[in-house]
């Protein structure tokens, strides 16, 4: 199901993304359909509250982690007990097991009748202890629609990789697309291939260079720092030298045939570094990123485990990879346009000077 969804988001991003032509102006149907998926991502990523399970609490309590942690329950009323100005209770929570646990709560809380009249509720709680015993403290949310998983160690951080890992493949695909569009140039010498190649470029490193940024900000609430020279870390810093000095080659270059040229052999080149520095590089070394050499961890798109198997979080990672795509052929669309329109102008220009 996971793998099925990540394909027919990027199917659906690539066909409107190629379709109509780049060099044609977005639909109506076609923009409406890309503000709708990005705004339904951004509100699933960012409003939802988070919630975990007493399994989390328990993995927490055993690596020391001393605050709270949301866990969505169903209360069981009727084994509520009162004792020693406390109220026990029976709950389950939302995992499909059926063991049960012991809820503490303090008599004199405001929320215990509205909790037990709640058909489920998102309560802060910690263990006490004994792995069957609880002290609940505030109550997030009564009844809540939808959660997002808890992840242990990210927890509320884990919201930015709905953000942070599609940019990175969308930077991917952008020197994809130059590359190819680069190839095209080389055979058809067409110099509308050549400001294809050269706006995707463009993006890409737009998107590779926000990526760097929303991982240096993940970085410094997990790791303490915001760099740290992660094999990672390191790998998209060199792509990025490597760009720069794609657009210094076009910068130095006068000659337009001559620039679209060589510009176009450096895209191809460049690119076939794109697959070793982002997907191979960092996941034969040591590293502190999931997936790096020694971790059985292979990151939050791939991941086998039930928290990185959430539906609601499939859900988000693949309204996030169709969203940023088609945004990256909108913004790529406009920016051949305008090249091309500028092209014409000098064109004329030249022309009538003559």
């Amino acid at each position: 199901m996971k793998a099925v969804l990540f394909l027919l988001a990027f199917a659906i991003g690539l066909f409107f993304g190629f379709y109509p032509a780049l060099h044609k102006p977005r639909p109506l149907y076609w923009r409406i359909l890309t503000i709708i998926i990005l705004t339904s991502m951004i509100v699933l990523a960012l409003f939802p509250h988070t919630a975990g399970t007493f399994s989390d609490a328990i993995v927490n309590y055993r690596m020391g982690v001393k605050h709270d942690i949301p866990v969505k329950i169903k209360l069981l009323p009727e084994t509520k007990i009162i004792e020693n100005h406390q109220v026990s209770y029976q709950a389950t929570d939302f995992t499909g097991s059926t063991i049960k646990f012991t809820v503490l709560f303090n008599e004199n809380r405001t929320d215990l009748l509205q909790i037990e009249s709640a058909s489920s509720a998102i309560v802060l709680m910690h263990r006490e202890g004994i792995d069957n015993s609880f002290q609940a403290g505030e109550t997030v949310s009564l009844n809540p629609m939808i959660t997002l998983p808890f992840i242990i160690g990210l927890e509320e951080r884990a919201r930015i990789l709905y953000f942070h890992v599609p940019m990175s493949w969308i930077a991917v695909l952008a020197y994809i697309v130059a590359m190819i569009y680069a190839g095209r140039y080389l055979a058809r010498k067409n110099i509308r291939d050549d400001i294809t190649s050269s706006s995707a470029a463009a993006l890409g490193t737009l998107f590779c260079l926000l990526a760097t940024v929303t991982g240096s900000i993940w970085a410094k609430f997990n790791w303490g720092s915001f760099w740290n020279w992660d094999p990672r870390e390191t790998s998209i810093f060199v792509l990025l030298l490597i760009y720069a000095a794609y657009f210094a080659l076009r910068a130095a270059v006068e000659n337009e045939e001559r620039r679209a040229r060589l510009s176009a052999v450096y895209a191809i080149l460049a690119a076939v570094t794109v697959p070793f520095f982002i997907f191979i590089l960092p996941r034969i070394t040591e590293g502190l990123h999931p997936g790096s050499k020694g971790d059985a961890n292979i990151g939050p798109v791939l991941s086998p485990q039930a928290e990185a198997l959430n539906p609601l979080k499939q859900i988000i990672l693949s309204l996030s990879f169709a969203g940023f795509t088609l945004i990256f052929f909108w913004m790529l669309s406009l920016q051949i346009r305008v090249k091309t329109i500028t092209m014409q102008l000098l064109e004329r220009h030249n022309t009538n000077e003559r």
